[in-house]
């Protein structure tokens, strides 16, 4: 494939990944993704085939482009506090990079068996070795009485629960006047970011 080759499927990727996140898989036509890219419809049919066959390359992409942020998370070798800060803040600042990531998911992911499956069957290598390392620092910060007692899967929904409600509401968030400037919007997501750190470690405490 050559760069000219390269750069055009880059384009439909790019632009099959807006209209997939803007209206979902039922919603997006590959009329409307090819206009978008600026290709003719043949042209996107040349490197996809199929509207299922070019949404399964984009949201396979985004769910193991979340797995990676766990990789990050491990190589820190940090102790339990700095791992639960490491592991909220890199999943909002992934989330705050993809803001229209968590419905799109959460949408076809719902509504679609296989993609259920498939992302579960993805995620699982990649989270299970990890949350069984950070179950077992809550469990002997737990025994030493650093932490008050809760269980891994309700600590995990409390962050991602706070995180992810940051950005189901920013589509309304954004049309306040309050944040009528990126510096602005930028701002409340680095305090938001920091207010849930913070929110979900004292809770913690005993």
């Amino acid at each position: 494939m050559n760069n000219n080759e390269t750069n055009t499927e880059q384009i439909i990727l790019e632009a099959a990944e807006a209209e997939f996140l803007e209206k979902g898989y039922s919603n997006s036509k590959t009329v409307d993704i090819a206009q978008r890219a600026g290709v003719s419809h043949s042209m996107l049919h040349y490197y996809y085939r199929t509207k299922e066959q070019l949404f399964q390359k984009i949201f396979k992409e985004k769910v193991q482009a979340f797995t990676q942020i766990f990789g990050v998370i491990f190589e820190q070798n940090a102790d339990f506090t700095e791992t639960l800060r490491l592991m909220i803040e890199t999943q909002f600042k992934f989330v705050a990079k993809n803001p229209q990531l968590p419905l799109f998911v959460i949408r076809e992911v719902l509504s679609n068996k296989e993609n259920r499956e498939w992302a579960i069957k993805t995620l699982a290598p990649q989270i299970l070795p990890f949350l069984s390392n950070i179950e077992k620092m809550l469990t002997a910060e737990i025994s030493k009485g650093t932490v008050r007692p809760i269980a891994i899967h309700n600590l995990l929904m409390n962050i991602l629960s706070m995180n992810i409600s940051t950005f189901i509401a920013l589509p309304v968030l954004k049309e306040n006047v309050l944040f009528n400037s990126d510096e602005m919007l930028e701002n409340f997501l680095n305090e938001r970011c920091e207010s849930n750190v913070q929110f979900i470690l004292n809770a913690l405490r005993p």
